[in-house]
């Protein structure tokens, strides 16, 4: 339904936002579909007159998510409490960033810069670690080295790798990566106090690696 208002010209986002004004209580993600922040937006202010209209309703939490945060910075001014500008980092390494992220704009070390200014001027903000990839994401150290200036993590698996074609990991060397170090990450983050949510899939990976190895040594009797 959603695709077919945009493949036929129906779907205006403004016009979307303004559906919002009459509901309390939500959360909206601008957006895990598409980066709210294209090159095209510095002249369109596409993503702007949508920030706009949800600014009016500060009973819904609005998080914003992009890869292109600096470009984000413009419309801060627009920001209440319950508005938060987040971004994605699935690695610290330069090297390891242009070959996963190929097209984006911003490297993560810029991505967690504007994080940071943000966060200075008041803003709350959140950071997508997602996805982890073995050997790629490290999600304990991007925390370790952000703490100071995120307010929010949301942690995420590696989907879809198979169907993609990549077939470097399998499943249970995913999960052995999953269970190290998200529990690392996890600790970091209960340690320090933070807000954070693990995603239902990255859950499943480590809930099953913990069930299979608990039944290998003789934890899990079999009825």
């Amino acid at each position: 339904m959603f695709s077919k208002r945009i493949s036929s010209g129906k779907y205006d986002p403004v016009e979307e936002a303004r559906r919002y004004l009459s509901k309390t209580g939500r959360t909206i993600v601008v957006s895990f579909t598409a980066d709210p922040y294209p090159p095209e937006e510095r002249e369109k202010e596409l993503t702007r007159r949508v920030l706009e209209v949800l600014a009016m309703n500060p009973c819904n939490k609005v998080l914003v998510l992009t890869k292109n945060p600096l470009l984000g910075l413009r419309d801060i001014d627009l920001y209440n409490d319950s508005m938060w500008l987040g971004t994605t980092v699935i690695t610290l390494d330069r090297e390891k960033w242009s070959y996963w992220e190929p097209y984006t704009l911003y490297p993560p070390r810029k991505r967690l810069l504007a994080l940071r200014t943000a966060h200075e001027l008041g803003i709350r903000t959140w950071l997508s670690i997602e996805p982890i990839i073995p050997y790629t994401t490290y999600p304990e150290s991007i925390i370790s080295s952000t703490l100071d200036y995120v307010d929010y993590y949301v942690l995420g698996s590696f989907n879809y790798a198979a169907q993609l074609g990549y077939t470097a990991y399998t499943r249970e060397e995913l999960e052995q990566w999953y269970h190290r170090h998200v529990g690392k990450a996890i600790e970091l983050l209960e340690q320090h106090g933070k807000l954070f949510y693990i995603k239902r899939e990255l859950m499943r990976h480590i809930l099953r690696y913990t069930l299979r190895t608990h039944i290998e040594k003789g934890f899990v009797v079999k009825s």
